[in-house]
């Protein structure tokens, strides 16, 4: 395929999932035809030299838009014979786009287009770099359409969205489950709804705390388990206590007990919302795919991407309105009361995780966009 250079700031050993989402992929490229210009990191050294492809680390700790920035990527596509640059994400990194001798694509995940895109002097920038772009990388329908609607026309985009690793994330059986549920300190019987994300307002904590409460009315054993950190923590700690909310703050979860966790749950929920009148918006929602390849069926709120990510009424359910507790408790009660339906969904959310979402089959799709880019 094209030699090609990544030019990003989220990288592994950082983790989040836009750093996993790019590793993921490009490690599944022919790591011949692979560069990564990325930032440091305490734990660089080591697994750069894990990877089988090449690795080049900024002595900043952030690739901002400079001039200086421009020209050392220059530089470093002449030295790897790159025929390519791939600029992650197209603000703020993208904007040296225009100004690289190679030609450029540029990686959408969401937040970084909607916002730009409604801002009348930073949209022109981000026009700019769309506009001059040979193709584009959408992790999802959402970011693509966003880019479009700020462009104004039709741009040459491929979407490849966040995947998953379907022989990391697989159903548990019965027995699996109550032991998963014994490592991770939860009830060994009893409803149990989990959810894993970063503790912000975005992410819905506090309505999935709230709707426990009314979910606890129809099922008094029930249990909620959230799993991840963030600024949000201490809001949500006291909201459970003033509430007498059935639910657990986990904490940092490892992420080789990650599946246990979604795999061990009745329901997966994250009730993420649009918030700041639709500035700030779910780009898609990875945690759901991976939830599906554990074979737990899934509630979602309508923000963004995140019904790409969940089908309704078949993988799970979308909550229309997600900062409505009474409305999550209904969608999250619909799928504990009903073991037929929720075994249904969680059958064809494994189905859908391996035929739309393995990595396997993603890394492909993208090594086809990025061919296609020199063509143009």
């Amino acid at each position: 395929m094209v030699r090609h250079l990544l030019v990003t700031n989220d990288f592994p050993p950082k983790i989040g999932g836009i750093q996993n989402y790019l590793w993921e992929l490009w490690r599944r490229l022919p790591p011949d035809d692979v560069v990564v210009y990325s930032t440091p990191h305490a734990n660089a050294a080591a697994f750069d030299a894990a990877q089988p492809f090449t690795v080049v680390r900024s002595r900043e700790p952030w690739l901002l838009p400079h001039p200086l920035l421009a020209r050392r990527v220059d530089q470093l596509a002449s030295d790897y014979d790159a025929e390519l640059v791939i600029l992650d994400p197209a603000v703020p990194v993208g904007l040296i786009g225009p100004h690289l001798k190679l030609r450029y694509g540029v990686v959408l995940h969401g937040a970084e287009v909607t916002i730009p895109g409604r801002i009348p002097g930073v949209r022109s920038l981000l026009n700019r770099v769309l506009g001059g772009a040979v193709g584009v990388i959408a992790a999802g329908g959402y970011p693509a359409q966003q880019a479009e609607r700020s462009l104004g026309r039709a741009l040459p985009v491929s979407i490849i969205p966040p995947g998953v690793d379907t022989a990391r994330f697989v159903p548990l059986d019965q027995q699996s489950k109550r032991a998963a549920r014994s490592e991770l300190g939860l009830p060994a019987d009893g409803p149990l709804v989990v959810s894993v994300s970063r503790l912000v307002p975005r992410k819905g904590m506090d309505t999935l705390i709230k709707a426990s409460v009314a979910i606890r009315r129809a099922h008094p054993e029930v249990c909620v388990a959230i799993a991840g950190v963030g600024r949000d923590r201490r809001r949500l700690s006291s909201l459970i206590a003033r509430l007498d909310a059935p639910v657990r703050l986990l904490g940092r979860v490892d992420p080789d007990a990650l599946n246990l966790l979604y795999g061990c749950g009745d329901v997966f929920t994250m009730l993420c919302r649009s918030r700041w009148g639709g500035l700030e918006q779910e780009g898609f929602g990875i945690v759901f795919v991976e939830a599906a390849a554990a074979g737990t069926a899934q509630v979602a709120g309508r923000s963004g991407g995140a019904h790409e990510a969940v089908v309704h009424s078949e993988t799970g359910l979308i909550v229309d309105n997600p900062d409505d507790s009474d409305c999550a408790a209904a969608a999250i009660s619909q799928l504990l009361d009903d073991d037929e339906r929720r075994g249904a969904m969680a059958r064809a959310s494994r189905e859908r995780a391996e035929r739309d979402f393995s990595y396997d089959i993603l890394a492909p799709q993208l090594a086809t966009a990025i061919n296609t880019m020199v063509r143009r």
